[in-house]
């Protein structure tokens, strides 16, 4: 490449990094989904069960791997792939920021820096031939694909950053000269956005506060920016995929542009002070102590808030509609056509129902043996690549549509019939609305009991599991079959249910029996016991009035 322009050659380079950098993050979310067993998965969730643990295990696998832009990589990927739920991942993504500290403590103290060649030429090796060596082995595969993806990711990050290489070597942050500590925050985060690197960017500094270049304010006022700089390698690797990538690299952005900006204007301004109160007089450690400080304050402040941050960004990035209107439009003078235009949405609200559950207790819709229309259509529902809560959001405004589009046929003639058939319909809507929103609201406890290692709660979950299965298979045919129909069929189901309700109690009382001292499993099992139960009536009362008017009262309280 010696004869193109080295400005075409630099963009060509960043170009095939950048691709293979996205490659790579396929095939490790991949690798990833062959290997989410149920013991990987089990130990993921239970290293992830707090927000101090997940930050705790994102610190210390940043420390090993040197770099948070990796782990911010990996845990996109892995979240990508289903395995690590929200909160889980962005603890991990918070604890990552303290974790990149070390990087400057080993520079600083020995020279200290990462060769990524070394790292990711074997890492693509060793995965390309478990892929070719082990075809029946699927574990092994995934193992493989997942090494693969990683080395080429860390060979794309390094093509990339040779290319960009270029202008670092032409860059002399001394000529900034005298300008105000803003444009070397923006300095720093620029540096680290095009590098992709906070670590890079930490040792550039390093090496030119140790030749004098500039000096500390200075070269605190870049790292920090740098802290900053580093999220566009996790907003680079949210582009496609599951909304869950966009929704982490969102909270990451965020998080540490409020961490990065208090550090700027509170921390900064103390810095003499604080080098004082601790004695530290070498600039290089001074500058990493100061790196280490503002993270780990940032660390501490946001913990607390890591649940309700990752309920706002779980409803971020979710389509207005995650379906068209499909009765947009429709003309509502003819009462029967309209009729039929929304049961064909009720319908597919059945459908996305029993997806939602399916995909909540870890079922497949071949194990409903439905009929092979229902089963083809149900299949196409759960094959889509959708959140628990985009499906929840898609049932609601399945919903809304509908009553919507219900308030206006009411204001045309109908029959007695048709008249009855519309309230049905908006009847089963809302029901449907209520028996999603009761299991959504579980869907963290049913995650524990599903990982948990106390054999009564894995029967509890399995128990629930066999029965709910059951419940949909015959709920999506009697109410394609005999809707609205109060029928012993109906009646038939409700009692099944409460006696499952009385055999779950039952089942919690071993629970306690077994337990030493109070234990919070018993009451997260009694919550699910009550919520299943009553997510199963609130299906049914979609066909019997007299329990819709019960479950909307429950609802309001």
């Amino acid at each position: 490449m010696d004869n193109i322009n080295p400005t075409l050659s630099t963009l060509l380079m960043v170009t095939i990094g950048l691709l293979l950098f996205l490659y790579g993050m396929k095939q490790l979310e991949n690798g990833i989904r062959e290997l989410g067993y149920s013991s990987f998965k089990r130990w993921i969730s239970s290293s992830t069960s707090s927000s101090v643990r997940s930050a705790a295990l994102g610190a210390a696998i940043t420390a090993a791997l040197q770099s948070s832009s990796l782990v911010g990589l990996l845990v996109l990927a892995f979240a990508g792939a289903g395995v690590l739920p929200l909160y889980n991942a962005l603890g991990i993504m918070i604890g990552a920021n303290l974790g990149t500290t070390v990087t400057g403590w080993m520079v600083a103290a020995i020279g200290f820096k990462l060769s990524l060649q070394m790292v990711a030429l074997p890492a693509m090796a060793a995965g390309a031939a478990l892929q070719m060596a082990t075809p029946r082995w699927p574990r092994l595969l995934g193992i493989g694909a997942a090494l693969f993806g990683i080395g080429l990711i860390i060979f794309g990050l390094d093509i990339m950053n040779d290319a960009v290489g270029q202008v670092q070597r032409h860059w002399d942050i001394s000529r900034l000269g005298d300008h105000g500590p803003w444009l070397y925050f923006l300095a720093g985060a620029v540096i680290a956005a095009l590098i992709q690197s906070s670590s890079a960017t930490m040792m550039m500094t390093l090496a030119a506060l140790n030749g004098g270049l500039i000096d500390l304010p200075v070269a605190a006022a870049i790292v920090v920016g740098a802290d900053l700089g580093t999220t566009s390698t996790t907003g680079l690797g949210s582009i496609g995929g599951h909304p869950i990538k966009r929704q982490l690299a969102l909270g990451h952005f965020l998080f540490n542009l409020i961490v990065d900006v208090g550090a700027f204007v509170l921390l900064l301004p103390l810095l003499p002070a604080m080098l004082k109160l601790l004695h530290l007089e070498d600039p290089l450690f001074s500058l990493v102590a100061f790196h280490s400080l503002f993270n780990l304050i940032g660390v501490i402040v946001f913990l607390p808030l890591l649940k309700p941050a990752s309920a706002w960004l779980g409803h971020r990035f979710l389509p207005t509609s995650t379906s068209p209107d499909m009765l947009a439009g429709l003309p509502t003078g003819v009462p029967d056509a309209a009729l039929l235009a929304s049961a064909k949405v009720l319908a597919q609200m059945r459908i996305n129902a029993t997806a939602l559950i399916l995909h909540e207790f870890h079922l497949a819709p071949d194990q409903l043996h439905l009929p092979a229309g229902e089963l083809q259509a149900l299949r196409v529902n759960y094959e889509q690549r959708q959140s628990l809560t985009e499906r929840y959001f898609q049932i609601k405004h399945s919903e809304t549509e509908l009553l919507a589009f219900a308030y206006d046929v009411q204001g045309q003639p109908l029959s007695p019939a048709q008249a009855e058939k519309l309230d049905r319909q908006t009847r089963e809507a809302r029901a449907l609305v209520y028996s999603c929103k009761n299991m959504m609201d579980i869907r963290e406890d049913i995650a524990m009991m599903r990982h948990h290692v106390q054999p009564p709660i894995m029967a509890l979950y399995k128990a629930h599991r066999g029965f709910l299965k059951l419940v949909y298979q015959r709920y999506l045919q009697f109410a394609t079959e005999l809707p609205g129909l109060d029928t012993e069929t109906w009646n038939e189901l409700s009692r099944q249910n409460d006696e499952h309700y009385q055999r779950s109690n039952t089942a919690a009382s071993v629970i306690a029996s077994t337990a030493e001292s109070p234990d919070p499993d018993l009451s997260t099992a009694l919550n699910v016991n009550h919520e299943i139960h009553h997510a199963i009536k609130d299906l049914i009362a979609g066909n019997q009035p007299a329990l819709l008017a019960a479950s909307i009262k429950r609802a309001r309280e």
